[in-house]
């Protein structure tokens, strides 16, 4: 069996919702080591990610905090599968799990480079444009959980006010051209999208269609990076998500991306096209 010195996404995570669910809980490390008969330093260690996780331990620190049967079922059965590298569920539109978890790697990433070749990265996305992009992919969802999921997706853009964050938005032209939405919605996404440019943290540019064949032909992926964590990509296609933290495939989508911006424009020519297509909205 191949020994991975670095913890797992799902070992990262659990170790990230035991800390948030003992400070809701009102206790400080300390107190949970007495309780449960365990030395301060592994209570931080289980919460740090830097040792491996035991489903008797993850258990006896849910049921101290009052978790709920099917909260903590769900959270044990990470722990179960926390020695499996990468991190795949395919659970509908909504994939909750991995959208939790994607959103709170965002909120702790330092650089994000994101390609998206169908569609406006949804960082940088407006409501209107989201909401049609919710409906067009499920035509079941009542008003109430297209609403929901668009709230979902616009808590992710919080992460953008923050200083060390550094974020890269690569996008084919012809996701710009795409009529996700009536005119009005469309014009006034892709000048949020320049808006979004003046952001001293946020560089944007856009594979011309000119261009042809290109290696992000393969599909949309999204590479996070962070100050003391493994790095990650994010995958995301119908209704399967997935982190992958191998470095093998770290390094594949670093190599991918590079391709990509050989062939994209530079940041104020990918202005200067974004403002023409605008233009094309009345």
């Amino acid at each position: 069996m191949t020994l991975h010195p670095n913890p797992s996404v799902r070992s990262r995570q659990v170790s990230i919702q035991l800390r948030q669910l003992r400070e809701e809980a009102g206790l400080t490390g300390a107190a949970v080591a007495e309780a449960l008969g365990m030395s301060p330093s592994k209570v931080s260690r289980l919460e740090t990610g830097s040792r491996g996780l035991r489903v008797d331990d993850v258990a006896a620190m849910l049921g101290l905090y009052r978790i709920p049967e099917r909260q903590r079922e769900q959270i044990l059965d990470q722990v179960r599968k926390s020695s499996e590298r990468g991190w795949w569920e395919s659970q509908g539109l909504g994939l909750p799990e991995l959208w939790k978890a994607l959103i709170d790697f965002e909120s702790r990433a330092i650089r994000i480079q994101n390609y998206e070749s169908m569609f406006v990265p949804g960082l940088l996305q407006i409501a209107e444009y989201t909401e049609a992009i919710i409906k067009a992919i499920n035509k079941t969802l009542s008003l109430t959980e297209v609403k929901k999921l668009v709230a979902s997706r616009m808590a992710r853009q919080a992460g953008l006010s923050r200083r060390e964050l550094q974020f890269l938005a690569v996008i084919d032209e012809g996701a710009l051209h795409r009529p996700i939405a009536e005119s009005g919605v469309m014009r006034r996404q892709l000048r949020h999208l320049m808006e979004s440019a003046d952001r001293p943290n946020v560089t944007l540019r856009v594979v011309p269609l000119r261009v042809g064949p290109h290696a992000g032909l393969r599909g949309p992926f999204a590479c996070l990076e962070f100050t003391e964590e493994p790095s990650l990509v994010y995958l995301e296609n119908h209704h399967v998500g997935m982190f992958l933290d191998e470095k093998e495939d770290i390094a594949a989508y670093r190599v991918a991306l590079g391709n990509i911006l050989n062939e994209a424009l530079k940041p104020a020519e990918s202005l200067e096209l974004i403002s023409e297509i605008a233009g094309e909205h009345k």
